[in-house]
C-alpha cells in the first residue's frame, strides 16, 4: 500500500470517527432535552398547595379517593399545561413503571412523533394520541403511541411487560384529563402487525370488536385473566419493536376498570 494511499484511508477513519460522534452527540443533547421537557411538565402539572377558604374556616376536608395513585392525578394542573400547549388531552402514568407523561393530539400522527409536548423538534417526540381517537377517551378503542428510545425514556418501559413478574407488579395503567381519572386493567401484551386489527379503522360492529379483542388475547405472551367484551373501552399503547423494523409493533393493552371524577 503505497503512503498517499494510507493517508487517505486515516483521513478517511478519522472523518468517520467524527461522524459518529457528531451523531451520538446530538442523539445525546436530544434525550437530555427531552427529559428536561418532561420534567417542566411535571413541574406545571403538580399545583402548589395552597388552602382554601373552605379549609382556613374549619370545613371538613373532601373525602379521599379509594385509590391513591387516582387521588394524587386528579391533582394535576391540567389547565396549567393547556396553557403551554392546548394539545395537551391528558396525562399517562404506569405507577412503578417509569412511565408518566403528558399526552398530546395533534390534527395528524405525525407531528408528535418529532415534537416535544412544548412543539420544539425533538427525534423522542412526544406521547401522544391517535388522530383519529376521541380526546375524550370515550370510544370502544383507544390508541396512544410513543416511541421506545434507546435510554429507556418515554414507551422504552414497555417491552418489560412481556415479564409476566412485571405485569404482576405493574397491572393498571392510569388517564388523567382534568375532568376524571381513568384507571385501565392490562389484559394483553404482543407484538401486533400494523395490518392487524389493532389498527383497523372501523370497529363499529360487535363481530369486529370480537375479532380485535380475539387477536389481542391469542397473541399475548402474558395471561393477565382479564377478559374484555364488546362493550368495554380499550386502551392501547403502541411503540417500535426491538428488532422486526416497519412490519410490527409492540403493544400493551388495557381495559377500562374504574373512573374517578375530580371532586368538586
Amino acid at each position: 500500500m503505497s503512503r498517499r494511499l494510507r493517508v487517505i484511508l486515516n483521513i478517511a477513519l478519522v472523518l468517520a470517527a467524527l461522524a459518529c460522534a457528531g451523531v451520538l452527540l446530538r442523539q445525546r443533547l436530544q434525550w437530555r432535552d427531552s427529559a428536561q421537557a418532561a420534567q417542566r411538565a411535571a413541574e406545571i402539572a403538580r399545583p402548589s398547595p395552597a388552602p382554601t377558604a373552605e379549609a382556613e374556616q374549619g370545613a371538613a376536608p373532601a373525602a379521599p379517593v379509594s385509590d391513591p395513585v387516582a387521588e394524587e392525578l386528579l391533582g394535576l394542573d391540567m389547565d396549567a399545561l393547556r396553557a403551554v400547549n392546548p394539545d395537551v388531552a391528558a396525562w399517562l402514568a404506569i405507577p412503578g413503571g417509569d412511565i408518566s407523561h403528558p399526552v398530546l393530539q395533534g390534527p395528524d400522527n405525525d407531528y408528535y412523533l418529532h415534537h416535544t409536548w412544548e412543539k420544539k423538534w425533538n427525534g423522542g417526540g412526544s406521547i401522544f394520541l391517535d388522530c383519529r381517537s376521541s380526546r375524550d377517551f370515550e370510544g370502544f378503542h383507544t390508541i396512544i403511541y410513543g416511541h421506545r428510545m434507546r435510554n429507556g425514556t418515554m414507551f422504552g418501559p414497555l417491552h418489560r411487560y412481556a415479564e409476566q413478574d412485571f405485569w404482576a407488579e405493574h397491572p393498571y395503567v392510569y388517564v388523567a384529563d382534568g375532568e376524571c381519572v381513568r384507571r385501565y386493567a392490562v389484559f394483553a401484551a404482543w407484538e401486533p402487525s400494523v395490518t392487524s386489527a389493532v389498527y383497523a379503522r372501523n370497529l363499529d360492529s360487535e363481530a369486529a370488536r370480537r375479532e380485535l379483542i380475539a387477536q389481542c388475547l391469542g397473541g399475548s405472551v402474558i395471561d393477565t385473566g382479564v377478559v374484555p367484551g364488546p362493550e368495554d373501552k380499550l386502551l392501547t399503547l403502541s411503540t417500535c419493536t426491538a428488532a422486526s423494523g416497519h412490519e410490527t409493533r409492540w403493544v400493551v393493552q388495557a381495559r377500562l376498570e374504574e373512573i374517578y371524577p375530580a371532586q368538586e
